[in-house]
């Protein structure tokens, strides 16, 4: 089957000469899902036109266009003739009438610009966009790209944007409660933010800036658990945010790495099995916090379980069966 991958094109912040690629240079949630995605494709014998990341790598089966304006992909589409385009940009990048096939992977909060033929991520992100029967299709996680470290070292991780609605203050005032330090890995663009979190807890915080390529592998793998201690407000378009797929968790999953979580959005349905559940504004005293970690399923259980149920082949067969509807004219909403 030949693919038309559709991301929204977005600048590098470390270089805004460049465009985020896929994989993605630092952070870029969609690049990493993507890339993950077109492993298992590839392997399923698609071909595949990668848009919005001018760029990327270049591999057998996948050919990387320079096209980042709407003209400029309706074009390289309608060239490369596909007979699906699976859109990532929520109408962003790729106009709404194109006439191939489409589906649109919705991966942010609330109801998308585009609701015909939508993929959520979870039930929950389906919900709140007013749909009861589009499909849902988690993300995927390829083991080959990530580290498994059995032994880890003695630190949480925070993985992701620096912002209140991802629980980062949360997170440090369990890894204190715990006596473990936390390292925050990831872009801070609300600078008052990050700096009251470190005034706030100077010897429990590590920060280090965005991370990308092996050291990101690394420090997820060699982390004691991964905190997702995301929060119901504050969430970077206003209102309420519900959390709708959370890559970090199948990443850390398969690296071994176990994850303490709250049950906002998509966490209470993908984290069991391979982490823990807390509810959303429970005060965490040490004990709290060391039970937890005490209570946290070993690295050997986290990996299998998150390759079993995320593994890239998995989740590019489900999306393959989607395809096939669409192309076959099927319209969902």
């Amino acid at each position: 089957m030949k693919v038309a991958m559709v991301i929204p094109p977005y600048r590098y912040g470390a270089d805004p000469s460049q465009w985020i690629t896929v994989p993605p240079q630092g952070y870029g949630g969609i690049q990493w899902v993507v890339a993950t995605l077109m492993d298992g494709l590839l392997e399923a014998g698609c071909e595949i036109l990668l848009l919005g990341a001018p760029g990327s790598p270049v591999q057998d089966g996948i050919t990387v266009s320079d096209a980042v304006e709407t003209a400029e992909i309706h074009a390289a589409v309608e060239a490369f003739g596909p007979d699906i385009v699976h859109d990532h940009s929520n109408t962003a990048a790729l106009p709404a009438d194109t006439p191939r096939p489409t589906v649109s992977t919705h991966h942010l909060n609330g109801v998308p610009e585009l609701q015909t033929n939508g993929i959520y991520l979870s039930r929950a992100q389906r919900t709140a966009a007013g749909s009861v029967s589009a499909p849902v299709i988690r993300l995927p996680v390829n083991p080959a790209r990530c580290q498994f470290q059995e032994a880890k070292d003695d630190y949480l991780l925070f993985l992701g944007r620096v912002s209140a609605h991802k629980g980062v203050r949360e997170a440090a005032a369990f890894a204190h409660a715990a006596g473990v330090p936390l390292t925050v890995a990831g872009p801070a663009w609300e600078k008052d933010y990050l700096d009251a979190l470190l005034a706030d807890f100077p010897h429990t915080v590590r920060y280090v800036g965005e991370v990308g390529g092996s050291a990101r592998t690394r420090l997820i793998a060699r982390a004691r658990a991964q905190l997702v201690l995301s929060q119901p407000w504050g969430g970077p378009f206003g209102g309420q945010w519900i959390e709708p797929g959370a890559s970090v968790v199948s990443e850390a999953a398969a690296s071994g790495t176990p994850v303490i979580a709250t049950d906002n959005g998509c966490l209470p349905e993908i984290v069991p099995g391979v982490g823990t559940v807390l509810p959303i504004g429970r005060e965490i005293t040490p004990d709290d916090a060391k039970g937890v970690l005490a209570s946290l399923p070993t690295a050997q259980v986290v990996r299998e379980t998150a390759v079993d149920r995320w593994g890239h082949h998995t989740i590019a067969r489900q999306y393959l069966a989607v395809y096939k509807r669409a192309v076959s004219g099927e319209v969902w909403t």
